[in-house]
């Protein structure tokens, strides 16, 4: 008798395990979510990139247009400011209907110092360096502007994204361009 009662106990244990193992947990289920939630949307970390390389930029064109007597350059620096300080605005009204996304609205400390360090340069040092910091910077946020799209649906991002990706291969050309003249290339 007492033995039925433990078999029957056994038994019915390891039938509740059974069913259980079969049920995904609750980890699992949030990893879920979790993975889906991701998939919409960029990480913290992208808008704090795209944000911050935005502002970096238009501060570096603001001073491109101070230090340099180079029209071409100059045009440049235009262009590039209205394409970075536009991308920021439309970036920032995008991030709100994110609640809990909060965007840097000042340079970092380490973008002052870069802004400190290319103000201390002189005419043609400046120009070189700026060219060079505009080539890599654009390669860079084509690069991560790329693995963004892979990271979101949501079509008011996707369409900044891909809009950017053209403007900055566009900006390209015209760094390329400059470059050549400058170096005799």
């Amino acid at each position: 008798m007492i033995t039925d009662k433990i078999l029957t106990f056994a038994l019915s244990l390891i039938i509740l395990l059974a069913f259980g193992c079969n049920e995904p947990n609750a980890e699992s289920r949030t990893s879920e979510v979790t993975n889906t939630i991701d998939k919409t949307e960029p990480s913290p970390m992208f808008w704090d990139y795209a944000i911050s390389t935005n502002m970096l930029q238009t501060e570096l064109s603001l001073l491109a247009r101070q230090k340099t007597p180079d029209s071409q350059l100059v045009t440049l620096a235009d262009s590039a400011y209205q394409l970075h300080s536009f991308a920021l605005g439309r970036l920032r009204k995008i991030a709100q209907k994110y609640e809990h996304i909060q965007l840097p609205d000042s340079l970092s400390g380490a973008d002052k110092a870069t802004i400190a360090e290319f103000r201390l340069l002189d005419q043609e040092e400046f120009k070189t360096r700026y060219l060079n910091y505009l080539q890599q910077s654009s390669n860079s946020q084509l690069s991560r502007y790329q693995e963004a799209l892979t990271e979101t649906e949501d079509p008011a991002l996707r369409i900044w994204l891909n809009t950017m990706r053209n403007r900055l291969r566009s900006q390209q050309s015209g760094y390329a361009a400059i470059d050549s003249v400058t170096t005799g290339k």
